[in-house]
């Protein structure tokens, strides 16, 4: 019996993981994953350093190998949604590299760019443009490159929270919001059966962290520790503790500003010519955590909040840990969602890869 497969390296901004999946008989295996959490708070290079630094040590820990897609993180990228006509394929990727000279701040030999078509009404297109400076992209392919793995894809983080929700079913006659809350960003995936929109908030859980270090003067580092450790009960500290106000204050900061910019956004979605109404919101990201959240979106967005679950539409494969799975539940949407296309071959995405390093690494893998 003939199986296609995956394998996927996610480059998020707090964490990276490598992950294997499988097709066979029509469902979806993952057979792998391991993942390591990154020092919070770097700038964009030492950020790029650490990671692939940590991917190394995974593919030497877990003797990985072949060729990967790497996914790219929101705060890398240029993302731009684009109105054009519904016409056929060719004149419309025409109008489309026409339109991306004047919505990419970059000459377009300084860019890779790619887009997908997010939804149709049968007279306009939405379309989804992401670039990555040719520089940040070759880069990324030849560290990764020199850990041994051959990559021929760079795929862009905010597209795959709605291809996993897919995935995992049940949106044929629903629409949902998919808000997965990052350290450095918030992705907010617009999805029901007329196709989906996609946005992205410069808001994350960093905000809540930087918040906790100016009001106590802790390096980010230490301000992390205490956020992380006391929100998920590892540390422990008596009520009278001046940090457990600092958190408490800097936390409902984070979340009205972020239950405000989604609300912003949602109405806008709302007045749109697609006059989207989700009835839901699915809820993911270690941002999400923090406690106080779903309880807010739920009553200043009056919608029922879930945590969303992509793992239920997977085949544990014989070596994996469904225990250690469980402990990265919102670290996972988007390597599903990058999986997905072994069983929706219509979610193709985007290729961000620079296209004479993808060249050479296919000539050299014949």
């Amino acid at each position: 019996m003939s199986q296609k497969k995956a394998l996927i390296v996610n480059l998020a901004a707090s964490h990276v993981s490598v992950s294997s999946f499988r097709e066979e008989a029509g469902r979806l295996f993952m057979d792998q994953f391991f993942a390591e959490d990154l020092a919070p708070g770097l700038g964009d290079d030492d950020w790029l350093t650490a990671a692939v630094s940590t991917l190394a040590g995974l593919v030497n820990a877990h003797k990985i190998s072949g060729q990967v897609t790497i996914i790219a993180p929101s705060f890398l990228l240029l993302q731009k949604s684009l109105k054009v006509p519904q016409v056929e394929r060719e004149r419309q990727a025409q109008i489309v590299a026409f339109e991306a000279q004047n919505a990419i701040p970059y000459p377009l030999n300084e860019v890779i760019w790619d887009s997908q078509v997010m939804s149709s009404d049968g007279v306009e297109a939405e379309v989804l443009l992401f670039a990555l400076r040719t520089e940040v992209a070759t880069r990324i392919a030849n560290l990764v490159s020199a850990t041994g793995l051959r990559p021929y894809a760079i795929q862009a983080a905010p597209l795959l929270d709605s291809r996993a929700a897919l995935l995992h079913g049940g949106l044929a006659n629903e629409e949902v919001l998919i808000i997965n809350v990052g350290a450095r960003s918030t992705s907010l995936s617009f999805v029901g059966p007329a196709g989906a929109n996609i946005q992205s908030a410069n808001i994350g859980g960093n905000l809540l962290t930087q918040g906790v270090s100016d009001n106590t003067g802790q390096p980010f580092a230490t301000a992390e520790a205490v956020k992380v450790g006391y929100y998920s009960g590892v540390v422990h500290l008596s009520e009278s503790d001046p940090q457990v106000a600092l958190l408490q204050v800097n936390s409902q900061g984070f979340i009205r500003r972020l239950s405000q910019d989604i609300n912003r956004r949602l109405i806008n979605v709302r007045r749109g010519a697609a006059g989207r109404q989700p009835t839901r919101i699915l809820l993911t990201g270690r941002g999400s955590l923090v406690p106080g959240l779903a309880e807010q979106l739920t009553e200043s967005l009056r919608l029922p909040v879930e945590q969303f679950d992509p793992s239920s539409a997977l085949t544990p494969g014989p070596e994996l840990n469904p225990d250690y799975l469980r402990q990265h539940v919102h670290q996972i949407s988007e390597v599903i969602g990058e999986a997905a296309s072994l069983l929706l071959p219509q979610s193709s995405g985007v290729n961000l890869i620079p296209r004479d390093i993808a060249a050479q690494i296919a000539f050299d893998a014949r």
